[in-house]
């Protein structure tokens, strides 16, 4: 029989959190990608999500940089 074959090691997890006074900015990257940015502040205005640059797909088509509100958060 044959040795299984090697497999890729799991890409690196970082939870990455910037937080001041007013502001927390938690950000996930998998394998150095960034893929999710969320910001609470700390004043009545709800938290919301900035989408990450996709290096596969142009700015203007991903929406790169901008807001996401959420309107129902569960």
């Amino acid at each position: 029989t044959e040795p299984p074959a090697p497999r890729a090691p799991e890409p690196k997890v970082e939870r990455i959190l910037h937080q001041d006074g007013h502001t927390r900015v938690e950000e996930l990257r998998i394998g150095g990608q960034t893929r999710s940015i969320e910001v609470r502040t700390r004043s009545a205005l709800p938290g919301y999500e900035v989408r990450p640059i996709d290096p596969g797909v142009s700015d203007e088509r991903s929406g790169a940089g901008s807001r996401r509100w959420r309107v129902l958060d569960f």
